[in-house]
């Protein structure tokens, strides 16, 4: 875990170092906090005796935006988020459930409608994850792991809209999509076809 976290503060320091800054620029840091879905992709990430279903969890952290005009934001984020996965067999003789958390450093692109109060947005925008910790419980108890199930590290694409209410206030919807197979494996052996996917809401609160 804390090697996770030195590679992680310094992607957040070099993602804030290269957010373009014009003098006429608004900058602004904030919380933020929500709710997470998720459920894996991929041609292996179904069971064809047991039902995939998403595992519910929170996400959180802090961001900051760069105004670069009356449309156009940089937003740079620093978030814990729950991923996973939860297998029920067609008979209900067993349920696994996998939990897999990561810190994860997203920079976006905001397009805004310059309205007055309410502004509706769209963002997308390339994510780098780092994995904090994984679980596999199969009916209520935890499994011990000789090996790691997946791998320390995750990347993707993030892509949503949202509203900005007022000055400090902002709620979002947004789908983080996997881009790496994130099953371990060993050297020769084939790679599974499993990538995390996410759908998020949440709502931030800017200083």
């Amino acid at each position: 875990m804390k090697r996770a976290l030195t590679v992680l503060l310094i992607a957040a320091g070099a993602a804030l170092v290269v957010l373009p800054r014009p003098a006429a620029a608004d900058i602004q840091f904030g919380i933020k906090a929500g709710g997470n879905m998720a459920k894996p992709m991929g041609a292996d990430a179904r069971e064809p005796l047991a039902t995939l279903k998403s595992r519910v969890g929170i996400t959180g952290g802090v961001f900051l935006a760069v105004d670069l005009g009356r449309a156009v934001t940089v937003q740079s984020e620093l978030l814990y988020t729950m991923k996973g996965a939860t297998y029920v067999a067609l008979d209900d003789t067993y349920t696994d459930k996998l939990y897999a958390d990561y810190i994860e450093v997203p920079l976006l692109l905001k397009l805004r409608i310059p309205t007055p109060v309410v502004q509706p947005f769209v963002f997308g925008g390339p994510t780098v994850g780092f994995k904090l910790r994984e679980k596999l419980v199969s009916n209520g108890e935890e499994v011990p792991l000789a090996d790691r199930l997946l791998k320390n590290n995750d990347y993707g694409a993030v892509f949503g809209a949202g509203l900005n209410v007022g000055r400090r206030l902002q709620l979002d919807v947004r789908y983080s999509l996997g881009l790496q197979k994130v099953v371990a494996v060993f050297q020769g052996q084939a790679q599974p076809d499993y990538k995390n996917g996410v759908w998020s809401a949440s709502l931030g609160l800017g200083f």
